[in-house]
């Protein structure tokens, strides 16, 4: 039997069941054993690609953003990156630093928070050239910062409850061992936390539609705002706001697995060699955002990011049409990246003023484009 199932049986054996957001913290983080502390979770060799596979115009793009940021809001230019992966979106970031800004370059401090170890050691490695550079913190160890604090697909792999509404009545779905089998059970929710997220975020949940809760969230957004003394928070993910998440038309949630770049909601199979994801509900960090005196600037689909962040100049630089394709991926709406990510950006004692760029409404974002790029 695949081991980490076993331990996981063992554990359920011993306290009659799990939360689901139990089994998915085990199956992803378990020392040794889970999906991120073995090789390859990315790319080609992994279970799924990434918009830092798809193109360095990825992080070029990132990188501009960062050094709009540090010009005109006047902050250190300081990057503090949660769940850096692979380190490729790093090494683009500061790639694109030391050859188009030298100056910026010679100043700025990068950080990493990873909570892996195999993949600090993979990431040491591909920021070689970078080390004097970067340093890996933790939580527990970091002084008062003032920068940018960003991620990249981090909070859909936050461990999620999954609840489910029975005959007008309100169930946490546990993972249970039944008949040599792991499978969900409907119980009493086992904190009132979820509850409340239901009623903060005034959720209609139809019979017998499943939705999934992510409480890390708020953990996460109050340590955020313990470190960050003055900066920008930039979270970029795939999810939506709650009234179109959790929507009755998905009845059956969102938390998914990918194995070998395929889609399967085989929860219980393949433990610790797939990864498990949910949407993010970006109206949690939005709402939970005010609870710490951290304000939302913008709020937007991942294409018009990057073309705010100026990627056309990638599409026109790019050397080959395969190129070109790759880039064009990340920002064409409904296709490849373009459908499901956004890009939330808030401050903490940052005043952010009607220029602000990434704000720009759609139609005026297009106006400049025209202007620039004509037919």
């Amino acid at each position: 039997m695949n081991q980490l199932k076993e331990i996981i049986i063992n554990k359920i054996k011993t306290y009659g069941a799990i939360s689901f957001a139990e089994f998915m913290e085990m199956a992803l983080y378990y020392p040794n054993l889970g999906y991120y502390e073995k090789p390859n979770p990315f790319g080609v060799t992994g279970s799924y690609y990434t918009s830092v596979n798809a193109s360095a115009s990825f992080g070029r793009s990132v990188a501009r953003s960062f050094q709009y940021f540090f010009e005109h809001l006047n902050i250190k230019p300081s990057i503090l990156e949660f769940g850096a992966g692979s380190g490729y979106l790093a090494k683009d970031i500061m790639d694109y630093f030391k050859k188009n800004n030298i100056g910026l370059y010679k100043n700025i401090k990068y950080y990493i928070i990873e909570k892996s170890g195999y993949l600090v050691n993979e990431q040491k490695g591909i920021l070689k050239d970078h080390i004097d550079k970067i340093e890996w913190k933790s939580l527990d160890n970091i002084e008062q910062f003032e920068g940018v604090i960003f991620s990249n697909e981090l909070i859909d792999a936050f461990p999620v409850h999954r609840i489910i509404k029975i005959n007008q009545e309100i169930k946490e779905l546990f993972v249970i061992y039944y008949n040599d089998k792991l499978e969900f059970y409907p119980d009493k929710c086992s904190t009132s936390e979820l509850l409340e997220y239901v009623e903060r975020f005034h959720i209609d949940l139809a019979n017998k539609q499943i939705i999934d809760i992510n409480l890390n969230v708020k953990n996460w957004l109050s340590h955020v705002s313990q470190i960050l003394d003055r900066g920008i928070i930039v979270t970029i993910d795939y999810g939506d706001i709650s009234k179109k998440l959790y929507n009755p038309l998905r009845m059956d949630g969102t938390v998914t697995c990918y194995f070998k770049h395929t889609q399967n909601n085989d929860f219980f199979e393949r433990i610790g060699y797939q990864d498990i994801t949910a949407f993010v509900n970006f109206s949690s960090l939005i709402e939970y955002g005010k609870d710490f005196s951290i304000n939302t600037c913008a709020f937007l689909e991942q294409w018009r990011y990057l073309l705010l962040s100026d990627i056309i100049e990638e599409i026109n630089q790019a050397e080959s049409d395969l190129e070109k394709a790759s880039i064009r991926s990340l920002i064409l709406p409904g296709v490849g990246f373009g459908s499901n990510f956004h890009v939330l950006i808030q401050a903490k004692n940052i005043i952010v003023n009607s220029g602000f760029k990434y704000s720009k409404k759609s139609a005026d974002m297009f106006n400049e484009l025209i202007d620039r790029y004509p037919m």
